[in-house]
């Protein structure tokens, strides 16, 4: 049983406070009948996620938070302590936010992008806003022109940060930007440009023809020639792509990558059209 994460669980035996869950092992842990929508028949495999509650013990939930464990999103601020700030990730107990943990002060109301991990002293779920400790800096196999799911997580002083994948960030830089956004917002966006330290440039619209590679050019003047579809593919005879683009095929394989990936194609079985 996982703390902080959502676990595969088993409906075991009813109690006057609730419903007690196991895993495999045969861990248990509370599902408190406030947290009981309606009773499940015993046996019944639930989806619960795992924390504590405000006197510290170990609770379930059938309700899911804003991020798990390990996971990165923007939270709002809901309370300002001196210790810290209580962050609301969609659970009646917020998670605590350290002081130490921040690089700047906030207010409530505000957004922050945190990082949330067990704090292994007190065993309490608990947020970082030093995200660059747990960014995935490792961006060797992303590419330029690639679309992305991102999150916006905070303003930043010149434009927004974003997260997406497997943990990777970027910005959006303000002279990019034509539409309002805000903390939480989750954005199809395009690589820009893959940077030396690990930090990615994201723009929110596909660039423009001037921005594709000639080889990817010229099949795109093919395809509107052609009435939009050619009947060539990754199978397709070598010869035959040398008559009919006047390149290889791994040119040929690696242009209409890259038409895929900025969304201006779409392979079929025969071949592949124009979007």
């Amino acid at each position: 049983m996982e703390l902080g994460k959502i676990n595969q669980l088993k409906a075991d035996r009813f109690a006057p406070q609730g419903l007690y869950l196991v895993d495999e092992e045969g861990n248990e842990v509370l599902l408190p009948n406030s947290r009981l929508p309606k009773k499940p028949e015993l046996g019944t495999q639930l989806e619960a996620f795992v924390y504590r509650d405000s006197q510290e013990r170990l609770i379930a939930t059938l309700e899911q938070p804003t991020a798990q464990v390990g996971e990165i999103a923007s939270l709002q601020v809901m309370d300002v302590a001196p210790f810290g700030y209580f962050l609301d990730w969609g659970l009646d107990k917020q998670v605590l936010l350290p002081k130490k943990e921040v690089r700047h002060e906030l207010k409530v109301g505000d957004y922050v992008g945190v990082f949330l991990y067990v704090d292994t002293l007190s065993e309490r779920i608990t947020a970082s806003a030093r995200l660059e400790r747990h960014f995935n800096h490792q961006i060797d196999h992303l590419n330029e022109q690639d679309g992305v799911q991102a999150t916006i997580l905070q303003k930043e002083r010149l434009g927004y940060l974003l997260t997406f994948g497997d943990r990777f960030h970027g910005m959006i830089y303000d002279n990019e930007i034509f539409t309002p956004l805000k903390p939480g917002q989750k954005v199809k966006a395009y690589i820009r440009k893959l940077r030396e330290d690990g930090k990615v440039d994201l723009i929110l619209q596909p660039e423009g023809m001037d921005h594709v590679e000639p080889s990817a050019k010229a099949i795109l003047e093919k395809l509107e020639a052609a009435g939009g579809f050619l009947p060539f593919h990754d199978k397709s005879d070598p010869q035959a792509i040398q008559a009919e683009f006047g390149m290889s095929k791994k040119t040929f394989k690696k242009a209409i990558g890259t038409l895929y990936r900025k969304e201006l194609v779409v392979i079929e079985e025969g071949g592949v059209r124009r979007k």
